[in-house]
């Protein structure tokens, strides 16, 4: 099975069955063929961010790696991604010597074990770090994208659609809030988006609005800004959330009016149950 075979197959484009059939069933158990199906279909999502692709086989690409809204979702995420790891200054390469350090350390009279320990254990050191410091950065991107994602969903444009696969659900602030039960959202998967309405109770009036969203056992909170009451409705702001970035556990959405000069007002605190 060459790339270009199993490329026709990712594609949609092959059009013998029993091909066809032997790929998908080698895929499930043969290690080695997942391995390579996967990896030419990564190349195909890289040409397909690029732009190298043509007119056919973008529409077939689409239709079959961008057809949900969760799919369109994860393809700008990782776009987002890759255009910042292409915007980074790249590190000059270092040509691999044909003798290995090790060999040289150790081989040198005048380095000792007691001097190679040392230098070996500032080496796994700092590999550790830089190892950290990657990790962090590809968290931090992959939180931004997120953050942008939910944005661009809270964008005045997207909230004058009423999208398939959505269900709203009212929340009343903590402070005014009685004894009735906590908001409860089912993570179904016929259901994408939810649409919360946020009561604003605070006298005073502002241009803007920000959210900030975190699950309650967790550290991470998203921030979406530049939400704005709903002109036909008294002082409700609206908020949408994809169930993607939802999983099991108790939410909290502080919610915070933004003055023209920047200045925030107090927060007005709101909470949701996500089950499964």
């Amino acid at each position: 099975m060459t790339d270009a075979l199993l490329r026709e197959f990712l594609l949609g484009r092959l059009a013998d069955d029993e091909t066809r059939q032997r790929i998908e069933s080698l895929f499930l158990t043969d290690p080695h063929t997942k391995e390579t199906v996967l990896a030419v279909e990564q190349d195909l999502i890289e040409d397909y961010l690029e732009d190298n692709l043509t007119q056919d086989e973008r529409q077939r690409f689409i239709s079959r790696y961008a057809k949900t809204e969760e799919q369109r979702r994860n393809l700008r995420i990782t776009k987002s991604i890759k255009d910042w790891a292409v915007a980074e200054p790249q590190a000059p390469q270092v040509t691999t010597p044909t003798v290995s350090v090790w060999n040289r350390l150790w081989t040198q009279p005048q380095f000792k074990p007691v001097l190679v320990v040392p230098l070996a254990i500032a080496i796994v050191i700092a590999i550790v770090l830089a190892s950290i410091w990657l990790n962090s950065q590809r968290e931090r991107r992959k939180h931004l994208a997120i953050e942008q994602e939910l944005a661009q969903l809270n964008s005045p444009a997207s909230l004058s659609e009423v999208p398939a696969q959505m269900i709203s659900r009212e929340l009343k602030p903590v402070t005014v809030r009685s004894a009735e039960l906590q908001t409860e959202i089912s993570l179904r998967s016929d259901i994408h988006t939810v649409q919360f309405t946020l009561p604003w109770i605070q006298q005073e009036r502002y241009p803007a609005y920000e959210a900030q969203i975190r699950r309650l056992d967790d550290d991470e909170s998203y921030t979406i800004p530049n939400l704005q009451e709903v002109s036909n409705e008294q002082h409700v702001i609206r908020l949408r959330l994809l169930t993607s970035m939802l999983s099991p556990g108790q939410y909290q959405i502080h919610l915070r009016g933004v003055a023209t000069d920047g200045a925030r007002s107090p927060d007005e605190e709101y909470s949701f149950t996500v089950t499964r």
